[in-house]
């Protein structure tokens, strides 16, 4: 668990022996974050490399000998809540390349989520590519993701361009293990609770699933997979108090999100949605995304194709 305050950043490392606390010196780490973010969702560039080696020799490195196993769980705060640590890079490869990582909101959810369990046997709603009215917002891979992703799981339910609605949200959401959202997304930075999913509009709602609308719903999902743009943003509060689509998801009842830190390749990203699912009959949650990645980052090395998705809460 990360904790900045001025230049100094505290990491407190929990094993199953020992519980560490180290000071670290952050100074100018949060700008180097801005400039890695903005690098990253260049694929053309070359910087994301150096960067990324920058902060891994500043944030990683001192921790590394406490680091027992392959899995991982993260604590972000303030500005890290932006970084996506997968993209770590050592000299020698990247840090999803040697460890399986979750992220938690905080440490204390770790205990709040662990008690939710599935209660629905499987299943996958799914909503893809929502008619928004204008052509020029059609996502044509998330349309082939989403039947895709239906296809996998024999007891899912795809609504595709004007039937994926709110209101189907609402009359389907409780009934399906998994829900996945292949749409846009916006982050609305100073009105956090106004970020919302973008789904098509029908007689009862406009098609703005915000945030504070998140939180009126019940939903008790396994796993809420959030396939769109600048999904896993948030509004950073106070200390780690994120407002955003993930904690909201969270709060609605879901045990796990899946969510996008930047605007994502529409091609590579239904590619590895389709095999982030298909992992899930193998696998739990975390290794399935990690497999998903590493497989997209055969074919799509630069980590804008497949590093800014990370999963958030319950590992299985």
């Amino acid at each position: 668990e990360y904790y900045s305050q001025g230049d100094d950043i505290f990491v407190f490392i929990l094993t199953k022996n020992n519980v560490t606390a180290i000071r670290i010196d952050g100074k100018g780490i949060f700008g180097t974050i801005a400039d890695f973010r903005k690098a990253l969702q260049d694929p053309q560039s070359n910087q994301s490399l150096e960067l990324s080696q920058n902060i891994y020799g500043k944030l990683v490195k001192p921790v590394e000998k406490f680091m027992e196993g392959r899995n991982i769980v993260l604590v972000p705060h303030g500005a890290l809540h932006y970084l996506p640590f997968n993209a770590l890079h050592d000299g020698k490869g990247y840090l999803i390349d040697r460890y399986s990582i979750r992220i938690m909101p905080s440490s204390s959810a770790i205990k709040y989520l662990s008690g939710r369990k599935a209660g629905k046997s499987g299943g996958i709603l799914i909503f893809g590519n929502p008619d928004l009215g204008d052509p020029k917002y059609d996502l044509e891979y998330a349309q082939k993701e989403a039947t895709e992703v239906a296809n996998i799981n024999p007891n899912s339910r795809v609504l595709l361009r004007k039937e994926a609605t709110e209101g189907a949200l609402r009359k389907y959401g409780n009934s399906y293990r998994y829900i996945h959202f292949a749409t846009h997304g916006q982050f609305n930075p100073e009105y956090p609770l106004q970020s919302a999913l973008l789904l098509a509009p029908d007689s009862q709602y406009n098609g703005m699933l915000s945030v504070n609308k998140i939180y009126s719903l019940n939903l008790a999902a396994d796993l809420v997979t959030l396939s769109a743009c600048e999904t896993g943003l948030s509004k950073i509060a106070n200390g780690d108090d994120l407002v955003g689509l993930t904690r909201g998801f969270l709060y609605a009842g879901s045990s796990s999100i899946v969510a996008s830190l930047w605007k994502v390749d529409d091609l590579a990203t239904s590619q590895l949605m389709t095999r982030f699912y298909k992992e899930m009959d193998r696998t739990d949650k975390r290794e399935a995304l990690r497999t998903a990645q590493l497989e997209t980052k055969k074919k799509y090395p630069h980590p804008y194709y497949w590093a800014s998705f990370q999963l958030t809460g319950n590992a299985k």
